[in-house]
């Protein structure tokens, strides 16, 4: 719906002296004021048909770099405001609002004497919270020259913007990722048998199906057959999204941001280390990315912008994906809360797994019993769990989880 002009103070004068004149001429039986009346009236009417007929025309182009930043992090806006009807009038004022989520709205003075002029707009937004937005607030406003209206015209042209959750700097993972089976990326250690497998001295945890007995037998050391996969390390990250073990607070869900902050961080790492990753929510729906793949990155990060709390009561659908997988090196489970329920869920997709962190939101004095069983379950399989909080640093977590060094 196109917007009306407004009057200003001047109009309303006008009328209001233009209504007294001609109940005055009334009163007084003159009709000398009738006339001067009708011009105090007329003559805003006539200004109005003006900015209606005579209002200025724009093309406006935008563009927003980089288009895609982190949470928190600034983008450059910068705007042009072409003329293709210059204005009678004098000044004519843009207005661009990105919205309150991303910044204050931008003032700037347009050229519009001639045909073809042009005027750059730039100012910084900075997006505070991860979602995809749609600046379409770009308004132009001019007014007749007698100044007896405003006129507020919007431009109807949008442009889109994409903030990822933040991420923060990880140590490298690169020594878990080959020694997660106690592989080794150079078969330095390896003993040719004769049938030409490549073999290593058994470690604990090891299956035992994987012993290669004639190795064994020449060494004198129990040797088992290296696993492929070794070669091609792989991981899964679990993103807690049950809606019932993170508070909402003002329309949020601290706690859910602080993982998913997390699940971006350990993603954005684990590709860089050389991972295949793969992201798996509470509701069982996954995501893979391959570390080879150029835009590894920004696959990874795509799915977290929009990803949002569920209502799965528990993480059965993710777990029994997951153990249908085939083994994986790296298991990282990020937790709204713990219980003996969720850690049984846990423990029965790991049994191949070598390395497995589970990052849990603290629980408050009432869930601190069950968080506490559920860790013990968690470390009876091999699991290390380490308890978070929502204003964490998460560099800090994982440091002190995988023992690697800041």
């Amino acid at each position: 719906m196109r917007s009306l002009p407004r009057p200003t103070p001047r109009t309303l004068t006008f009328w209001v002296a233009g209504a007294l004149l001609m109940a005055l001429g009334a009163f007084l039986g003159n009709q000398d004021l009738v006339w001067p009346a009708l011009f105090f009236v007329l003559l805003p009417l006539v200004a109005l048909a003006a900015v209606l007929v005579l209002s200025p025309r724009f093309t406006v182009t935008r563009s927003v770099d980089p288009a895609i930043v982190s949470a928190g992090e600034p983008a450059g806006v910068h705007a042009v405001a072409t003329v293709v009807r210059p204005s009678p009038a004098g000044v004519v004022v843009a207005e661009d609002d990105p919205g309150t989520r991303l910044g204050t709205p931008h003032h700037a003075r347009l050229l519009a004497a001639h045909t073809g002029q042009s005027t750059d707009l730039g100012y910084a937004i900075r997006g505070r919270r991860r979602g995809r937005y749609t600046l379409d607030g770009f308004r132009i406003r001019f007014s007749d020259l007698l100044g007896f209206w405003v006129h507020t015209v919007r431009q109807p042209h949008a442009t889109s913007f994409v903030v990822t959750p933040a991420v923060v700097p990880l140590p490298s993972s690169r020594a878990s990722a080959y020694g997660a089976t106690g592989e080794t990326p150079i078969p330095q250690t390896a003993i040719a048998g004769p049938d030409d497998v490549l073999v290593r001295e058994y470690q604990a945890r090891d299956d035992v199906r994987r012993i290669h007995w004639p190795s064994t037998a020449r060494s004198g050391t129990l040797m088992v057959r290296r696993e492929e996969a070794a070669w091609d390390p792989t991981a899964w990250v679990l993103l807690d999204s049950r809606a019932g073990v993170h508070p909402e607070q003002r329309g949020e869900h601290p706690t859910f941001e602080w993982l998913v902050c997390a699940a971006a961080s350990l993603g954005l790492r684990l590709l860089a280390d050389g991972y295949t990753t793969t992201l798996i929510d509470a509701d069982g729906n996954r995501h893979e990315v391959s570390a080879d793949r150029p835009s590894a990155p920004g696959a990874w990060l795509d799915p977290l912008v929009d990803v949002q709390v569920g209502g799965a009561a528990d993480l059965h659908e993710a777990t029994v994906r997951m153990a249908q997988a085939s083994s994986e090196h790296l298991l990282v489970a990020l937790l709204g809360g713990l219980d003996v329920g969720t850690a049984d869920l846990l423990a029965a997709t790991s049994a191949s797994r070598q390395d497995r962190y589970a990052f849990v939101m603290a629980p408050d004095a009432e869930g601190r019993r069950a968080f506490d069983d559920g860790r013990e379950v968690l470390a009876d399989h091999g699991w290390v769990v380490q308890e978070v909080t929502a204003s964490g640093d998460v560099a800090h977590a994982w440091s002190t989880a995988t023992g690697v060094a800041r």
